[in-house]
This record gives C-alpha cells, sequence and structure tokens, in this order.
C-alpha cells in the first residue's frame, strides 16, 4: 500500500484525544500528486462503511449473546448507553474519521500535482458524494426521525467541513446538515458519470440511489420515486435466483454457484459499500418473526440463512443464522422497493406489478404466483412485507421502524427479556434515537447528549 495511506487513513486510528471525533492522524506523509488523494478516497472505500449497531436494535434478529455487558448485547436490550467512557462507539468514530479524510480530500486536491483538472474535479466531486452519506447515515442513527416542521430546531451531529482536529463543534442541527447532504449531491450530479469501471466509487447513479433513499426517509416518498426511476435508469438489473444452487449443499456456506464471488461485482449493485463485521452472524440469529415472513419457495431464505455452522454441522440452538456477509450497498431492488411503495401509497396496483417483477426472480419456479390486492392485505402491507425479506439486515429495518413508528404504521411494542427483567421499545420511543458516546460527551463539552429516558 502506497505511503500515502499510512497519513491520513488513517486518520482513521482511534484514541483519546481533545477533539470530538477523537481522530489522530498516525505518520508525518503529507500527500502531493492527483493519484495520492484517489489512492486516500479508494481506501477509505475499502474500509467499512456500515456498522452493525443498527441491525442488533431491529426486529429481525434473535440474540445468542445475552450477557449485557457488550456493547452490541447492551444495544440489542436498547440499553440507555452502548458504550463505556473508555470504549469506542466505530458507527461515530469511524465515521468521523472518513469524513476527517474526505475533507482532507476536498480542501486540496485541486492544487495536487501531476493531474488534470477533470482527474482533480471527479476525485473532488466524489469525495463529496462520500461525505454527503456519511452525515446521512450519522444523522439517520443519532438524530430523531426527519420532522420537515421541526427540522430547523432538532439536533443532528456536529457538522464538520475542514480537516481541523482541534475543533469542538457542537451539534448542527438536522436541517443544517440536510441542507449540507444536498448541497454536495446537487453539485456531484452534474459532473459525476453515469457509471464507473470500480462498483466503490461514486457514480451519478449512486447519487440518484442516495437522494432517492434520503427523500424516503424524509417521508418524501414521489420524490423519492423520481429519484429512484433515475437510478433504474443507470442500472435495472436483477439475480435470478432461480438460476443459482450451493457448491456443496451439505455446507451452504462454501459458497454458490451463479453469484458472484464478490459482492462488489453483482450486476444489482448501484454503489457498493463494504464492511468487516461477517462475525455478527454467529451471535445473532436471524427473529422468529422474519423467518416466518418467508413463504415456501422463496429463495432468499434458502440461500440467505442456514442453521449449519461454516463446517457443515447444526448449531446447537437449532437457529438460522446469515450467511453472508452484511452488506450495506444501494442496490436496485432497494430502487424498485422505493419505488413501489410510493405507488402503493398512491393506491396504485402498478406497485404490484414492481413487487412481481422482484419476485419472480427470487421464489422458485414451482411456488410462484403473483402477487395481487385483496380486502385483506393492503397494497402497502404487501410492499412493506417484501421490502423487509428483500433488505434484511443492512441496517435500513431499524430505520424503517422508526419511520414507519413515527407515521403510525408501526405499532409493535418489542421485547426482549435478560436474568428476570423486561425491556420494551415502543413506537416512537426515544431509544429509536442512538446515545452519543460517552467517550465523545467527556471530550467535547459542546455537544448535547440525545434523552433515551
Amino acid at each position: 500500500m502506497k505511503k500515502y495511506i499510512v497519513m491520513l487513513t488513517i486518520a482513521a486510528a482511534m484514541t483519546a484525544c481533545s477533539d470530538f471525533t477523537e481522530i489522530i492522524p498516525k505518520g508525518k506523509v503529507i500527500p502531493t500528486t492527483t493519484e495520492d488523494y484517489r489512492e486516500m478516497t479508494i481506501d477509505v472505500a475499502n474500509s467499512s462503511t456500515g456498522f452493525p449497531i443498527a441491525n442488533v436494535s431491529c426486529d429481525d434478529v434473535f440474540s445468542t449473546d445475552q450477557n449485557g455487558v457488550s456493547a452490541t448485547s447492551k444495544a440489542y436490550f436498547w440499553l440507555e448507553d452502548f458504550y463505556k467512557v473508555n470504549e469506542n462507539d466505530d458507527a461515530w468514530n469511524k465515521t468521523y474519521a472518513h469524513i476527517y479524510v474526505m475533507n482532507v480530500v476536498i480542501g486540496n486536491v485541486m492544487a495536487s500535482t501531476e493531474g488534470t483538472t477533470s482527474e482533480k474535479q471527479a476525485i473532488l466531486t466524489e469525495a463529496k458524494v462520500w461525505r454527503a452519506y456519511y452525515y446521512w447515515y450519522l444523522q439517520s442513527l443519532y438524530a430523531k426521525d426527519y420532522n420537515e416542521a421541526t427540522a430547523a430546531t432538532d439536533l443532528s451531529v456536529p457538522l464538520s467541513l475542514t480537516p481541523d482536529l482541534e475543533a469542538k463543534l457542537p451539534r448542527a442541527t438536522v436541517r443544517e446538515v440536510t441542507d449540507q447532504i444536498w448541497a454536495d449531491l446537487d453539485e456531484a450530479e452534474k459532473i459525476l458519470p453515469d457509471q464507473a469501471t470500480n462498483a466503490f466509487r461514486p457514480t451519478k447513479g449512486a447519487v440518484y440511489a442516495l437522494k432517492a433513499r434520503i427523500l424516503f426517509y424524509e417521508h418524501k416518498y414521489n420524490e423519492a420515486a423520481e429519484q429512484a426511476r433515475l437510478a433504474l435508469s443507470v442500472n435495472n438489473s436483477l439475480y435470478d435466483m432461480r438460476t443459482w444452487t450451493f457448491k456443496k449443499s451439505s455446507k451452504p456456506s462454501a459458497g454458490i454457484n451463479g453469484r458472484e464471488i464478490h459482492n462488489y461485482k453483482s450486476p444489482e449493485k448501484l454503489w457498493y459499500m463494504s464492511n468487516s463485521f461477517s462475525s455478527l452472524i454467529t451471535s445473532f440469529c436471524i427473529s422468529d418473526d422474519l423467518k416466518e415472513l418467508y413463504d415456501e419457495g422463496d429463495l432468499r431464505f434458502k440461500f440467505y440463512f442456514s442453521n449449519l455452522t461454516r463446517t457443515g454441522g447444526p448449531w446447537e440452538d437449532g437457529r438460522y443464522r446469515y450467511l453472508q456477509n452484511l452488506d450495506y450497498s444501494f442496490s436496485v431492488p432497494e430502487m424498485m422497493l422505493i419505488e413501489a411503495e410510493a405507488l402503493a401509497r398512491n393506491n396504485d396496483s402498478k406497485a404490484l406489478d414492481i413487487i412481481n417483477k422482484l419476485r419472480i426472480k427470487r421464489i422458485d419456479t414451482e411456488h410462484y404466483k403473483p402477487l395481487t390486492a385483496n380486502k385483506e392485505t393492503s397494497l402497502l402491507d404487501i410492499v412493506l412485507k417484501e421490502r423487509r425479506r428483500e433488505l434484511c439486515l443492512n441496517s435500513l429495518r431499524w430505520l424503517d421502524m422508526k419511520r414507519l413508528a413515527a407515521e403510525g404504521i408501526y405499532k409493535t411494542v418489542l421485547k426482549r427479556e435478560f436474568n428476570g427483567v423486561t425491556y420494551k421499545l415502543e413506537p416512537n420511543s426515544k431509544l429509536y434515537v442512538l446515545p452519543i458516546p460517552l467517550q465523545v460527551l467527556s471530550l467535547n463539552k459542546n455537544i448535547i447528549p440525545n434523552n433515551r429516558k
């Protein structure tokens, strides 16, 4: 790996320092060439871009690690704080580390050497898309559900736009963070190509997809659908799971014939998001609630979950684990489901056409039947169930619970028990907003903690 990666990517070393992100660069080598800055953005893109804390809290999982001590266990039981003052919250710390790197790129790449103006502009623009994504991700976890009426006063996260390690920034408002996200994306949309040879690099299709997701979680469904359609105009490819087979039926984890070994090569990806948390599957199983959503013949259940270990033996508890690495990518199915939900909310039966277009590639030939509307099940309910089946364990379910609870649609009271104590997550609970890490609060007194009581 080139020398400048040591330098800033740095910046990703977490330690107890005086700034709000707790980031200190390691090394003194400074990037100078345009290629240096390109490698910096690629290195960040290849690192974790999503963290499992939101998966742990949602209703898709059942934990076998119920110790009440680890951060993931605390998140599973929705405790007031997940991390001790001497522990790092990766979702906060590493995301801000990535933002720091992107701010370095944004502030310096145009003055770099050995590159053309167009090459520098491309790197600058990609860095802004990454920064926009990271701020959306942070805001989604650490701020309230988006409300247009209160966005100007609701607290979001500190908004850092320069690589200043000493700044002790307060929390910006949801409106301020959202405005910055849109400023970065609107600029990028004008410059980026529709597609790129590297799935990690943001493109115009990625910008459309990110805009669609942002609008979707702002409850602006028709506008979200417009952006989703633009994303699908760039790529609308779907895997046909009916062609898949296990490489070794007695050991499902050995792989799948007909599927790319590396997720970033998937034809369904609009923008690939990597991660390094595949070990989560060993301590968290899918919930009975999620398992029951999959009908007979649903190939997603067959290929995504297994009650066998990686050696082929059965898990002692008999429960099903997730076979895949956790994937936080922007995909064609997500865009289809955004468009379908917007149509369903308008009582437009075209929503079913989209759902059936997806399902015909997900259900084996013997069991596939097109879904039809009926008096017992609303269009919206059909779409929401399909969304949960297709997009499980990518952190979106937690955000969907939060979004739908705010609309009065998700009314479930989740209950989890540990050592004789029952923990509850009520609809619209303050627990849907994750805690600002105690370590961050101890180092920056300008940050107001989230009230989770």
